[in-house]
C-alpha cells in the first residue's frame, strides 16, 4: 500500500466532486462543503485518514472506521489497499474487507460487499471497475480492468477485463462497446485498438 494514503485523496475527491475545468481555488469550497454535508464524500475522507494513521496508531484508525460506519453506513477497513479515484456513489451498506486490493478509479454503489467467500483470500479488483448495487464479490477472485459487475451479482469466479458479470452466481460476458452507452460510460475509457 502507498505510504501516503492522503496523496490519493485528491484523486478520490476529483472523481467524486468533478473539478469541471475550475481552478483549485474555485473547486476547493465545493469540496469542503461536500465533505461537511455529504456522507459518501466524508466516508472517503475518513477512510484515507484512517489509512494514514493506521501504521502508527491503531486505535485512531479503528475510531475513524467506526465513525464512517455510523455517519455514512460504510464499513471499509483501513487495511484494504484502494487506489486513487475511489467513488462511492451511495455509501450505505458498503463493506470492504482488510485484505481487499483495488486499483484506481473504482465506482461502487450501495450495499456492496467485497470480502471473504468460500475460496481463500479476498478480492483483487482492477482499474476503472464499476460495481452495481447489492453486488457481492467474494473470496480470492480477480476482477479485471474496466469490468462492470451488475446489480445483485454474486461473483465467486474471476471476471476478465472488459467484461460484464451478472447473475447469482455471476456469469461474465464480453462488454461490446456501443451496445449499451450506459455500460460504456460506467466502464470508463477503453484502450485504443491496435
Amino acid at each position: 500500500m502507498s505510504r501516503r494514503p492522503l496523496a490519493r485523496l485528491r484523486g478520490d475527491l476529483e472523481h467524486m466532486v468533478e473539478p469541471q475545468g475550475r481552478s483549485t481555488r474555485a473547486w476547493l469550497p465545493d469540496v469542503v462543503a461536500r465533505v461537511a454535508l455529504v456522507p459518501r464524500v466524508r466516508a472517503v475522507v475518513q477512510l484515507r485518514l484512517a489509512q494514514a494513521v493506521a501504521p502508527r496508531f491503531m486505535p485512531a484508525a479503528h475510531l475513524l472506521q467506526a465513525r464512517t460506519l455510523r455517519s455514512a453506513g460504510a464499513e471499509i477497513s483501513p487495511f484494504a489497499e484502494i487506489g486513487p479515484g475511489l467513488c462511492l456513489m451511495h455509501s450505505t451498506g458498503i463493506v470492504i474487507g482488510p485484505d481487499v486490493r483495488i486499483g484506481r478509479g473504482l465506482r461502487i454503489y450501495q450495499n456492496v460487499t467485497l470480502g471473504d467467500g468460500s475460496t481463500p483470500g479476498q478480492p483483487v479488483v482492477g482499474d476503472d471497475v464499476t460495481i452495481g448495487a447489492g453486488a457481492c464479490v467474494l473470496g480470492g477472485v480477480r476482477v479485471g480492468d474496466r469490468a462492470v459487475i451488475g446489480a445483485n451479482a454474486v461473483v465467486t469466479r474471476d471476471v476478465p477485463a472488459d467484461s460484464v458479470a451478472t447473475g447469482a452466481p455471476a456469469v461474465s460476458r464480453p462488454r461490446r462497446p456501443g451496445m449499451d452507452p450506459r455500460l460504456d460510460e460506467l466502464a470508463g475509457p477503453r484502450p485504443a485498438a491496435v
